[in-house]
């Protein structure tokens, strides 16, 4: 791939392209360094559908690198965590959701870094308080859920959900029941009950788009997800 402008530029020509799953080939076959780079740059995107995509990506790309190098996907993670801490100086638009879409695509990286992603929606640990951040975060902890329930589970992930339900910011209480309902335990389906009659409206990404929505049609989704599960 061709360095600086010309290797940026190509990386946000295949975000933007129609065909997003041929986009996603070429990218994870392009040298990695450079197109992890331009997709972290792409993270803060104005445009939503090019942030997810860029969060989708990411996903992949050290998916593929760890397949190979491990402690290279490891290091770009640690670029991504240290944008988390405070004395960074960088306002992390979309990097926890870009961390819990790696953890999801890689089971190897999960182990390692799955009590961290959770930790960043607990007032206890390394707890992201701005609500759009703080939403971000919460995705990142149902997307690690939904690829790995029983890692998730044993991170205190229900615990630190639960207790983000009557947030004061609807993208906070609806994504934390989205991630409720990836999570899978009966035990939360009593709280998201209390979410039914919410009828705050938010948008969320899922399932490789982006849906507007409310608080109580992601909870009543959550408890069927749940439901189905216990049958």
């Amino acid at each position: 791939m061709a360095g600086g402008t010309g290797a940026r530029r190509k990386v946000r020509q295949l975000l933007a392209a129609e065909d997003f799953a041929a986009s996603l080939r070429e990218l994870k076959s392009l040298p990695p360094e450079q197109t992890l780079k331009y997709l972290q740059a792409g993270l803060p995107a104005a445009q939503p559908l090019l942030k997810w995509r860029a969060v989708t990506a990411l996903g992949q790309v050290v998916q593929g690198l760890a397949a190979h190098d491990l402690e290279a996907a490891r290091e770009f993670l640690r670029r991504l965590l240290w944008c988390l801490n405070e004395e960074s100086g960088a306002v992390p638009w979309g990097v926890a959701e870009a961390l819990g879409e790696i953890l999801a695509n890689s089971p190897e990286l999960a182990q390692e870094y799955a009590s961290l992603q959770v930790s960043c929606i607990w007032p206890q640990g390394n707890f992201i308080q701005f609500g759009p951040l703080l939403a971000g975060a919460v995705w990142g902890v149902g997307r690690l859920a939904s690829a790995h329930p029983e890692l998730a589970h044993g991170c205190c992930a229900l615990e630190r959900l639960v207790h983000l339900l009557d947030w004061e910011d609807a993208l906070v209480r609806g994504t934390a029941a989205w991630a409720l309902g990836n999570l899978r335990d009966q035990e939360a389906v009593q709280y998201l009950e209390k979410l039914v009659q919410d009828q705050s409206p938010l948008e969320i990404w899922d399932l490789d788009s982006l849906r507007q929505t409310t608080v109580s049609q992601l909870a009543r989704e959550a408890i069927n997800k749940i439901v189905k599960t216990e049958e």
